[in-house]
């Protein structure tokens, strides 16, 4: 017997002991029973609702984000703290690289080089080109010597050449100042979705290092992942309508099951659920810890309106009312709750009646007035 069952035998006795001592004696009349008017009763009956079986779980975004480091370098600039929300291409931080700005301005000088060069082949190839087409009119004229007119004509070709060369050299510039830039483009880390920053890594001064984590977005929309118990496996089944409660925000939501993780954790004997949060929710984070209700079935149970109930300390009473409309305050033992209704396990039986509307109203031995 626990603390509670022994609370209400020992009151019980008490009042059988407190009945048998106060017996009316021939001659005496029964003291008058105040009238209570202005209550409501009802029958108490069995009724089938809804068993829910509640499970704890951690809110987790459906995609997160490790925002990395691809350079070495030291971070100068942050640009978000956690919890911000951050559009993608928004700016998160930047990381300063001497070597890396030395080798953007080596390629830019190289490349300038690269055209100066070009320009010089350019302008030899032309002169060389007006020298061939002087020297081959001399040559079909019998002006000059044959070699003579072979060497011009070497010399045009090698001009060419160091045309085609200078291209060449001026393409690779541009192509080392682009990959050169392109390096550079990493010192600005920058979000790569829509979302919040759930965590930061690093600090100003800190030394970054390719494949270093720099932080952590969530992306929404915001799922549960619940680890429920190996028997309701049959019960549980995708797009089942679930209650939530997320105690730090004093949130209750309702989500839907997205995925039913049917492996079994042999160390816990559970199986994972993930559950979509209803849209248009706010405030949400990862981490946050959530109660689930999963529906488990119908059960056959004595329940009653919760305005019906009475408290006396720690214990729970109702007003029962008997076909003489004597009132009694009777001690009960709850049980669980749901929709407005409270479970009753002990104390009362179905077909008793109790006041379940103007419990204030109500006095212990007094009579009821309806109408």
């Amino acid at each position: 017997m626990n603390k509670t069952e022994f609370i209400i035998t020992f009151i019980g006795a008490v009042i059988m002991i407190s009945g048998c001592g106060e017996k009316i004696q021939p001659g005496e009349h029964a003291a008058e029973r105040p009238d209570v008017a202005g209550v409501v009763v009802e029958e108490v009956r069995l009724l089938d609702v809804m068993n829910y079986y509640e499970a704890t779980g951690t809110v987790r975004a459906k995609n997160t984000s490790h925002v990395s480091a691809k350079i070495m370098g030291e971070v100068k600039d942050i640009h978000v703290i956690p919890g911000d929300r951050v559009r993608k291409g928004d700016v998160l931080l930047a990381i300063h690289s001497p070597d890396i700005e030395s080798k953007v301005e080596a390629a830019a000088e190289a490349l300038g080089e690269a055209v100066e060069g070009l320009n010089m082949a350019e302008e030899s190839r032309k002169l060389m080109d007006r020298t061939y087409q002087r020297y081959l009119r001399l040559h079909e004229e019998r002006g000059v010597t044959d070699q003579e007119f072979d060497e011009i004509k070497t010399k045009k070709e090698i001009a060419h050449r160091q045309h085609e060369q200078a291209q060449r050299s001026l393409k690779k510039a541009e192509a080392a100042l682009k990959e050169a830039e392109a390096v550079r483009g990493y010192t600005v880390i920058r979000s790569p979705v829509h979302g919040v920053i759930a965590e930061k890594t690093i600090d100003r001064g800190t030394m970054t290092a390719p494949g270093m984590t720099l932080f952590i977005i969530e992306e929404a929309p915001y799922r549960v992942k619940v680890p429920v118990d190996e028997g309701l496996l049959p019960v549980i089944t995708p797009a089942m309508p679930v209650e939530i409660f997320i105690r730090a925000l004093n949130l209750r939501t309702e989500g839907s099951i997205a995925e039913v993780v049917r492996r079994i954790d042999p160390q816990s004997r559970t199986f994972t659920v993930k559950i979509d949060l209803k849209d248009g929710v706010q405030s949400l984070r990862g981490g946050l810890f959530a109660l689930v209700k999963f529906p488990a079935g119908k059960e056959s149970g004595l329940f009653v309106h919760e305005s019906s109930i009475v408290s006396r300390g720690e214990l729970r009473g109702v007003y029962v009312v008997d076909d003489a409309g004597i009132i009694t305050f009777r001690f009960v033992r709850t049980g669980k709750k749901t929709k407005g209704m409270t479970e009753i396990l002990s104390g009362l039986n179905s077909g008793e009646r109790i006041i379940v509307t103007g419990t204030d109203r109500a006095v212990d031995g007094g009579r009821v007035i309806e109408g």
